[in-house]
């Protein structure tokens, strides 16, 4: 017999999933005085440096009205566009910096509505705040109230507009926000335990449903499970065993069950750290490849040693140009390799450009990515038993000396000297966030 629920049991609260509509388009509609659910707005990177040019520019926000006038969605290709570029279109260069510093701005309005211990950021444009106990002190009568009490403060303050879920739980409110509330004038919605027949199991398909995936839809469907209604009524002990601990949360959720405060401290270990980035024209010259890589397997030095952890295994992956075969016929190569636990950027570098070695053949390679995995959390040193002590020492100095300057006067303060040869792009990324422009260009 399958596990049953007693709602009124479970927790419930006060939860809101607020979501700033189109964010990054809103921000650049906003700055440039525009209205962000009126104007036909692209936040788009290019390689050019005339925006009306066509190229293979990466759409990364869309306004309401340009998804709508020209069929496309975040992150989206600039050859989705018509072109000419219609003239009523703006195109406007990233610029992160500036959407971190409104997202700042916007979470601080929500804390007061609710305290740190309440309130939840769940990424750029996405936060939780439980509100229960915030009701009487706003004298609202109820979290609808709430949620619209909210949605005004961060209008009139940033001209932002925002789309909120209201749920007795953290799933239930995200659930009501990606189904319901973006298609509603006021842009709310609320989704009860009472609600989970009439509307969490309406949810029409898989992937819509909060944490099912591609992948995780089609191990689904392998069990004969379609919907989000046959997921709730399914064999609760043949998920567990086919899908284990992924499976037994699947069914809790399905029945909108979520015991998660957002009060509970969590912290998160990360499974593995890496890098990935679109270089800006096609390499073929395995030097300049050899140059990125090097700069790359140093970021991802910095990020492991700053975790405290060190990486057992080590991948590379190579994208070739669009359209591009190699002789194998594949568009991209990818290789791993395990390796003695390191967080030294030397020894990446150097496993990494053995797998290159080993894998390239004159490609033309456009992104490049590497990941490191299998980590384990230590401080200790375990020295090769192939290189000198001395020297392994040496280089785990020099690298707590590097990590040290850049942090204390940025990255650009010690870099390689490959850096400086062609094809080296360490520089260049240094004053990027989130792997985009972070500051004004375009609009000067």
């Amino acid at each position: 017999m399958n596990p049953t629920f007693d709602y009124s049991k479970e927790p419930s609260r006060d939860i809101l999933c607020l979501d700033c509509k189109s964010f990054y388009a809103s921000v650049e509609c906003v700055e440039r005085g525009l209205d962000p659910l009126d104007a036909k707005l692209v936040v788009m990177s290019y390689p050019s440096d005339n925006p009306k040019e066509r190229g293979s520019g990466l759409i990364l926000a869309s306004s309401p009205m340009a998804k709508k006038a020209y069929g496309i969605s975040n992150i989206s290709r600039a050859r989705d566009l018509p072109y000419p570029y219609p003239d009523d279109l703006v195109i406007a260069p990233p610029r992160m910096r500036l959407y971190m510093e409104k997202n700042q701005e916007i979470n601080e309005i929500y804390k007061q509505f609710a305290d740190d211990q309440n309130h939840h950021v769940y990424s750029v444009d996405e936060s939780f705040l439980d509100v229960t106990d915030g009701l009487k002190m706003y004298g609202v009568a109820n979290a609808f109230e709430m949620a619209r009490l909210i949605q005004r403060e961060v209008y009139f303050k940033t001209g932002i507009y925002t789309t909120v879920g209201i749920g007795d739980n953290p799933l239930l409110a995200k659930l009501a926000l990606d189904n319901e509330s973006k298609h509603h004038r006021h842009m709310k919605a609320e989704w009860r335990y009472q609600d989970v027949p009439n509307k969490l199991w309406k949810i029409p398909r898989l992937t819509d449903f909060w944490g099912i995936g591609h992948r995780t839809a089609k191990r689904l469907e392998a069990l004969n499970i379609h919907s989000i209604a046959e997921l709730a009524q399914a064999d609760y002990y043949v998920l567990k065993s086919r899908l284990g601990v992924v499976g037994t949360q699947l069914y809790a959720h399905a029945w909108g069950i979520d015991r998660t405060f957002l009060g509970q401290p969590y912290q998160p270990q990360s499974k593995s750290v890496g890098n990935s980035q679109v270089l800006p024209r096609n390499y073929h010259d395995a030097r300049e490849l050899e140059i990125v890589i090097i700069e790359m397997a140093d970021q991802v030095g910095t990020r492991l040693r700053r975790l405290g952890a060190k990486a057992q295994v080590v991948s590379l992956s190579l994208g070739f140009s669009l359209g591009y075969i190699n002789r194998e016929g594949k568009t991209s190569v990818k290789k791993q390799l395990k390796i003695s636990p390191t967080n030294t950027s030397r020894e990446l570098a150097r496993h990494l450009l053995q797998i290159f070695r080993h894998q390239y053949q004159q490609e033309e390679v456009r992104t490049v990515a590497i990941n490191t995995s299998e980590l384990i959390f230590t401080n200790a040193l375990q020295l090769d038993l192939f290189s000198e002590p001395e020297e392994q020492i040496k280089q785990v100095r020099v690298d707590y000396v590097v990590d040290t300057i850049r942090k204390k006067y940025g990255f650009c303060s010690l870099i390689h000297a490959n850096s400086l040869l062609e094809g080296g792009r360490a520089i260049a990324r240094a004053s990027l966030v989130g792997g985009h422009a972070g500051g004004m260009g375009g609009l000067d």
